[in-house]
């Protein structure tokens, strides 16, 4: 850790997350609510692990395990909030985000994009498993779930945004936010004001979709079910989504 010194009252932020778990939607309210303070994410998180990590910075979106974020330097004061999403809502977000939504940013993703295209959805989910194409969301929340620091659900977000909020940023990681300026922020960024649409209205073609939880129960056949539980059931349990495999 770097050593602090008597200046340094004000606390770096970490937003700690992974793929698909809303992470934009995150982004959004910090930068609003604090932009002075804001660092601009960087591909492959390389605002975090390339440079000189600044005391007093809000560090949105930052995909990375629990060994990855201790491997880096730390200013000697900061507060850290981790949100963590269902594995098969991710997944659907995932497959349609590869598919169909998100810019294109290289090669290898093309590729994904040709071949998902090439595949009925049941093919492309079941191709997507068995390849763990899941496996950098999964690293990030067996290291964190394992670490016995506090998790956010991201479910938990959409039902309770305004509470859980005000409870990361202002009472827990101390910053500078007037809660009017909170409220307004929050409730301008709700996904029927972001999107134009209400939640569970589907727009494929949109990097934000849907908005709702529980949208894999639309898409998992018995076959992927079974092969979703044979691959990830134990972080699913583990994250408090099931107790068990009778889902």
């Amino acid at each position: 850790m770097i050593k602090g010194s008597k200046n340094d009252s004000i606390p770096t932020i970490f937003h700690i997350t992974h793929y698909k778990a809303g992470s934009q939607w995150v982004l959004a309210i910090l930068k609003r609510c604090l932009p002075d303070r804001f660092i601009q994410p960087e591909p492959e998180v390389k605002h975090f692990f390339n440079q000189q990590i600044k005391q007093g910075k809000v560090y949105p979106t930052l995909y990375v395990t629990r060994e990855q974020f201790e491997s880096v330097q730390l200013p000697s004061n900061y507060h850290k909030f981790i949100i963590i999403r269902d594995l098969r809502d991710t997944l659907i977000s995932l497959y349609f985000s590869l598919k169909i939504s998100h810019r294109t940013i290289n090669e290898s993703m093309e590729k994904s994009r040709q071949l998902l295209n090439s595949m009925d959805i049941n093919e492309g989910l079941k191709h997507m498993i068995l390849n763990n194409w899941l496996h950098p969301n999964t690293e990030i929340q067996k290291s964190w779930i394992n670490s016995g620091e506090t998790i956010i659900r991201y479910e938990d977000l959409l039902k309770n945004d305004l509470e859980i909020f005000n409870k990361i940023l202002i009472e827990e990681c101390k910053l500078p936010i007037q809660k009017q300026k909170l409220v307004k922020v929050v409730e301008g960024l709700r996904f029927e004001n972001r999107t134009g649409r209400k939640p569970g209205t589907e727009d494929i073609k949109s990097h934000e979709r849907k908005g709702i939880e529980g949208d894999w129960k639309n898409y998992f056949t018995e076959e992927i079910k079974d092969l979703f539980k044979k691959q990830y059931n134990d972080i699913l349990v583990s994250a408090g989504y099931e107790k068990d495999m009778n889902w």
